[in-house]
Order: C-alpha cells, then structure tokens, then sequence
C-alpha cells in the first residue's frame, strides 16, 4: 500500500493507515501493526540552517533549562528554552517522552530587539543536506515514504519562535512595521534559497510549517501573511514533482474558504473533531483537490489510556463519513505516543477499510465490534 496523493492516484486496495516514524517505539506491537499494514511516515530535513556573522552562545540556565545568546553587531538578544529529560539524545530534538523543548523566554522582549531580530534574519543562510532523506529512504524501501521538512511559514516562524504571542499580536497593532519587515526578509529569503533545496531534494513530499490553528492565525492573517507564501512553494516545487504538504492540526473550520483556495496537495494532521471543529466529510467536500492525512484525536488515543473499543467505535464512524474512502490516509498519531492496545485496536480496524468504503463495509465493521 501507499500513501495516495492528489497528483499520483494509486489504487490501493484498502484505506491506508501510518505512523509517524518518531513516535512510533519499537518493539513487538509496533512490528505486529507493521506487518499487518501499518506504514511509515518519516521526516527528514533537506537543508542545513546557519546565522553568518553571529555568535551563538548555549549555556545552562538551571535543571533543564537552556539559554541561547545571538550576538550580533547590532546588539544581542536571548532566548530560554526548558526541556524534559534526554533532551539532547533522545530522538529527533524530543525527550525521552517524546517532547519538544518550550520557549520559556523568546529572542523579542522590547522594540528594540527587532532590529537585532532582523540583522539575524538577514543572515540566515541555507545550504542543501540530503544525507538524512537518502539513508532513510534507502532503509526504507517499500515500509512507507520520507517527507523532507521546511521551517514554519516566514510569519508563522516569527509567531512561534521569535516573539511570544501576546507581544505578537500587540506589535501587530502598534508596530507593524517592524514585523512585516522581518516576514518579507524571511520570505525572499525562502523563494530564494531555501524553496530550490526542498525542490532538489529525492523526496517526493515537501511540508512547510506547522500546527496551522484557526484561533491563533485567524482568516485575514491567514489571508494576508500565509497564502502567499503557499504560493510561491508551490510555484518551485510543482514543476519539479514534489507535493506540498502544510501541518494543520487545529482549528481549521473558519480557514476552509481559504484553504480551498491555496495549491497545497496534502493537508497533514487533518484533525477531526471532537479535537477539530472541521468534520471530515465536511473537508474533503470543499478540498476537492487535496489528499488528507488525518490525525486521530489524542483525546480518545492517548488521553483516555487503553481504551480499544472506544477507538474502533471512533474510527468506523469516522470512516462512514470518508465513503467512498478516497484522499484519506488514517495516521496513528501526529502529535503524541499511542498505547499499543489503542494502536492495534486501528490496525485491526483498518484490516477491514477495503476500498470503496460501503454501508454495507462499515455495517459489518460495526457488528464485529
């Protein structure tokens, strides 16, 4: 099986169903659920970052907690970030419990700091890394596919890494300059240094950005600072095959209209409720053109502990509302670990999603309950 797209129709013979390689842990469940189907959905970086004329400097700032310094020319700032143990040596920048560090304190505290802000924007380079996509890809095989990662959308990285988002929001009113000049740096800088890796790089699915949320980036922002840089992507990667693919894991109702609008090719980690507020039958009705992978609600996954019953009667009704069963590809989890019980519990259902999804299909699902 593979994971179907909007450009590459593969008839599969049922709906597939993968996992995000980090946080999938190894073991014997995992290899069950692998042989019985379950795919591998790995992301990899195609580029190397680097900040020319800047001195960076990391420092403990206490138990788990880190302090990075940029010092530049035209002054310094600093940013905190708490982290969670194995920090460092776990996997892919996580903890041992598959965490990601949190900014506790952001580079921009006062005006001030924007215009050493931009001195670092303004020296960002990028360089083409494709070690990781091929030595994944050639582990791989035919296990699943390697999607190369791209930072944040250019407003989005200011929003989430730069400036916290109170602050944010207020500059946004009373100094919008400053911020707007920052995101237009970032974005030529992206057009023309970073978009032409991600469209060199071997793998097939590009994703841009991350954790898109219609109460923190609402429909004019989204307008405004996110569809254009969709654009441009897709204007460099289109041409030479790649899919884009946009994290939206939120709240995605209010943005709809202007999803439908954009030329992404995946929507991943596609939330339905009770998590989302968008139903899926809903989505895939307005985004004709678009594959989603849908990430299963942690609020009946993760939160509630073992609970497989409760997990294959969420996933046949959220399949009866896919039918016919078409650009949809279940993933275990995007955000978080899975108890193996509700992990098998997908598996066993999914078995079962043979294509075209039918009444009749989810009516013998239900009774096998």
């Amino acid at each position: 099986e593979t994971v179907v797209t909007s450009r590459r129709v593969v008839v599969a013979y049922r709906v597939p169903i993968g996992g995000f390689g980090r946080h999938l842990l190894q073991g014997e469940k995992e290899r069950a659920a692998r042989n019985r189907g379950l795919g591998l959905i790995c992301h990899r970086p195609c580029y190397i970052e680097s900040i020319l004329d800047t001195e960076v400097l990391t420092k403990s700032g206490g138990p788990n907690t880190q302090v990075k310094i940029y010092n530049t020319p035209v002054g310094s700032v600093n940013e905190v970030l708490s982290y969670g143990a194995g920090y460092g040596i776990a996997l892919f920048g996580r903890d041992w419990q598959g965490v990601v560090p949190r900014r506790e304190e952001f580079l921009v505290k006062k005006p001030e700091d924007y215009k050493v802000l931009k001195y670092i924007v303004e020296n960002l380079h990028y360089e083409p890394y494709y070690f990781a996509i091929e030595d994944q890809m050639k582990r791989l095989g035919e296990d699943g596919i390697v999607v190369a990662t791209l930072p944040y959308e250019p407003m989005h990285r200011i929003l989430i890494e730069f400036v916290d988002w109170k602050r944010f929001y207020m500059d946004l009113v009373k100094n919008r300059e400053a911020i707007e000049e920052i995101y237009e740096i970032l974005k030529e800088k992206y057009i023309k240094e970073l978009y032409p890796i991600a469209a060199n790089s071997p793998a097939e699915v590009v994703m841009v950005g991350a954790n898109i949320d219609s109460i923190l980036v609402n429909p004019p922002l989204f307008e405004k600072y996110y569809i254009s840089p969709y654009e441009e992507c897709a204007e460099i990667l289109h041409p030479k095959g790649k899919l884009l693919n946009v994290h939206m894991d939120g709240r995605l109702k209010a943005l709809r209209d202007h999803i439908a609008k954009t030329r992404l090719n995946v929507i991943e980690a596609f939330t339905p409720p009770p998590m989302g507020d968008l139903p899926i039958d809903e989505a895939l009705n307005i985004w004709k053109n678009k594959v989603l992978w849908i990430n299963f609600p942690s609020t009946i996954s993760t939160l509630m502990g073992p609970s497989p019953k409760n997990v294959k009667k969420y996933l046949i009704d959220l399949l009866e509302h896919t039918i016919p069963g078409e650009r949809i590809t279940l993933i275990v989890s995007t955000e978080n670990r899975v108890p193996t019980e509700n992990m098998m519990a997908m598996v066993e259902v999914m078995e079962k999603a043979e294509l075209p999804l039918t009444k009749e299909t989810i009516e013998d699902m239900r009774r096998n309950l």
